[in-house]
């Protein structure tokens, strides 16, 4: 390492040896104590410890010296070398000169002389050890902060990977709920349907954005439990016996467990699990009735039975698109949320909407088309007023 060094700087050569015999006497190991007799010569030696390399830990200056005095020098060496430490020894000491050396050459001390050897042993161990405790606290400031930043860079990388192992899943789940459909042609892009009906309803009933966008993936995903059930059932033309049916409706819960461990899931989680639940306490899995149950979850229980009545199944045709208004007017209050419906019925009105949004084959005539309370009680059609049925 390379050695340290302190400055003396006095014209007077009998005071400067004495005090550079003193200051050496208490100076640590290794450190060097050099003199010089003027301003100009003490500059001379700075600049070439400097070229050096060598750390300058202290510079002493008397104030009185012919050419340039202790305060002007020091205030230089205050300029050329900031970090050095000063201090300004003065024979005829005012609070006029210690009020412009502090000032404008950044002292550390102002000492009126003669200086005792306690006082200069006292003065220089304490402002060496200033100067190392600062210097320690510097590395360590220096070291902490690269510290925050490679923390910061790596929960920044870990909170990427979480969010891309998130996304991952998040697509793998949509997927699924595609897939699902897949098998079936009669309920191909069901969930995509029942996904834009409900943002429909909940952009008619003035939702904010992001609870439209909560709504609308709620329903993409509401029958995400049906995976891994047995196909058989799931496309079973006929009634399905108690047992089945129960399987079916067990579809509600298994989703709500499959997206539980996602964050990203979180307010999806309930509107999925009650999205069975009827307004008056009669659905599943809990009863639950009105406005206990989710909001999300009554718009998808309602955008889910419009797509099941107006698509055709092997059992019936597409039903009418005024005969389904008219069936979820029926049950209002009853299947689904009153202020669902009327919101529906409104959009469902509105010039456009239906030629945009609820593109269908040929529709059936009620008349000659099995009803809804005759169709076959498959259990995956939440229709209204079909008491046999346990719906989707």
């Amino acid at each position: 390492m390379t050695r340290p060094a302190m400055l003396i700087v006095d014209h007077d050569e009998a005071s400067r040896s004495k005090l550079k015999e003193r200051i050496a006497a208490v100076s640590p190991p290794g450190m060097e104590v050099l003199a010089a007799a003027s301003a100009e010569e003490g500059l001379g030696v700075l600049y070439a410890l400097r070229e050096q390399s060598r750390p300058i830990e202290l510079v002493i200056a008397a104030q009185r010296m012919p050419g340039i005095p202790g305060g002007r020098f020091l205030e230089i060496v205050n300029a050329q070398f900031s970090t050095v430490g000063k201090i300004l020894l003065s024979d005829k000491p005012s609070l006029d000169e210690a009020i412009y050396a502090l000032n404008i050459a950044g002292l550390d001390k102002y000492i009126p002389t003669p200086w005792d050897l306690e006082d200069i042993k006292f003065t220089v161990t304490a402002l060496l050890r200033q100067r190392e405790m600062k210097r320690l606290n510097e590395r360590l400031l220096s070291d902490l902060q690269v510290r925050n930043q490679q923390l910061t860079a790596a929960l920044g990388n870990l909170e990427q990977a979480r969010n891309d192992l998130e996304h991952t899943y998040i697509q793998t789940v949509e997927s699924l709920a595609i897939a699902l459909e897949a098998k079936d042609r009669y309920t191909s892009g069901h969930s995509q349907r029942v996904s834009r009906f409900a943002r429909l309803i909940a952009g008619s009933l003035s939702l904010p954005k992001e609870e439209v966008d909560i709504v609308a993936q709620v329903a993409l995903l509401h029958d995400i439990g049906k995976i891994g059930m047995l196909d058989k059932i799931l496309n079973k033309p006929a009634n399905l016996t108690p047992e089945e049916r129960e399987s079916i409706k067990s579809h509600p819960v298994v989703g709500a467990q499959i997206l539980a461990p996602v964050a990203t899931f979180t307010k999806d989680v309930e509107g999925i699990k009650h999205h069975h639940e009827m307004y008056d306490g009669t659905g599943y899995p809990d009863r639950l009735k009105g406005t206990d149950i989710p909001l999300s979850a009554r718009i998808v229980c309602l955008a889910d039975a419009f797509d099941a009545m107006t698509s055709t199944r092997p059992y019936r045709v597409g039903l009418p698109l005024e005969f389904a208004m008219q069936e979820m007017k029926k049950m209002a209050g009853r299947q689904f949320c009153p202020e669902t419906v009327e919101a529906f019925i409104r959009i469902l009105k509105s010039k456009g909407v239906v030629e945009e949004e609820i593109a269908r084959p040929p529709a059936a005539d009620p008349a000659t088309s099995p009803s809804v309370e005759a169709a076959p009680g498959d259990g995956t059609d939440p229709l209204p007023a079909a008491a046999t049925r346990t719906g989707t």
